[in-house]
């Protein structure tokens, strides 16, 4: 049975939930506008920092119970559309199949478009082209990481499994590439931003707050909510500028490799922080 729904986005939000705050900003964000999109599911990518777990593997099952609770405090009993997925890294020879990879060939192959909203590393997707690479030509990908034409590919997502980026860039996929810094830097907030927006209207607007006061920033620190960018490009593409660009070659060193005459992938370079940030907020408050 084909699953698209004519009036929405089918999506597949590939997220790494319980790494920064920003995670769960986004996937709530997405949530909340259930008129926008067709959520299939949410598969949960890999990611290692010292502070915070041992091994890769452990992240899989933090972020599972971290994605079900945003969906408890959203009042949403049904947590079947959330998928763990890969225990390790492409650049570390990993290679099973799991949960997510099953779930996101299924979905592409049944949709006549899928987007993959990826918030984390790019391991599941990169699996799931090697694994059936019919489905590149059924989805979109609209990737937050790499900052290839500013000089530097340096952030966490494209560090995380360069060997995943490399696979999704050379299979010619469509996608969407939406930088850290400069860009999606511009998402920056703070507590006292987001107490005077979200204080006392929610649970789940209560629980974000604490999150962000207690994983990471504390009182003092304005850091940005990188994530939610990837929703709010597909909620409206007017708060965002973008340009086609060819795609690179990633080198044997990880430095990227700029060209003329490849496939052409989309580039984001502005956005309009002040218009999603209203949204957000809207969104998140709205009790409905």
């Amino acid at each position: 049975m084909n699953i698209d729904n004519v009036n929405k986005y089918n999506v597949i939000l590939d997220t790494d939930t319980n790494n920064e705050v920003d995670d769960q900003f986004a996937l709530a964000y997405l949530l909340k506008n259930k008129d926008v999109f067709n959520i299939n599911a949410i598969t949960i990518a890999p990611f290692r920092t010292e502070k915070w777990q041992e091994t890769v593997s452990d992240s899989i099952d933090e972020s599972y119970n971290e994605a079900c609770k945003i969906f408890d405090l959203l009042g949403l009993k049904d947590k079947s559309i959330i998928y763990k997925g890969s225990r390790d890294y492409l650049k570390n020879g990993y290679n099973e199949t799991n949960p997510a990879i099953n779930k996101i060939i299924e979905i592409a192959s049944k949709n006549k478009k899928t987007y993959i909203l990826a918030i984390g590393c790019l391991t599941n997707i990169a699996l799931a082209l090697k694994t059936n690479p019919e489905i590149k030509d059924k989805i979109e990908i609209i990737w937050l990481g790499s900052n290839f034409l500013f000089g530097s590919n340096k952030d966490f997502n494209f560090d995380q499994d360069v060997e995943a980026v490399k696979t999704v860039f050379e299979s010619k996929v469509k996608l969407t590439v939406m930088p850290c810094s400069p860009i999606t830097s511009n998402l920056m907030t703070s507590i006292y931003e987001l107490e005077s927006e979200l204080k006392g209207k929610n649970e789940l607007c209560y629980y974000l707050c604490y999150k962000f006061y207690n994983r990471t920033y504390g009182p003092t620190k304005r850091w940005p909510l990188w994530d939610i960018s990837v929703i709010a490009y597909m909620i409206n593409k007017n708060w965002f500028n973008t340009m086609d660009v060819s795609c690179p070659i990633i080198n044997e060193d990880n430095s990227f490799k700029l060209t003329e005459n490849r496939h052409n992938i989309k580039f984001v370079n502005y956005l309009n922080a002040n218009e999603i940030f209203k949204d957000l907020f809207n969104k998140l408050t709205d009790n409905k």
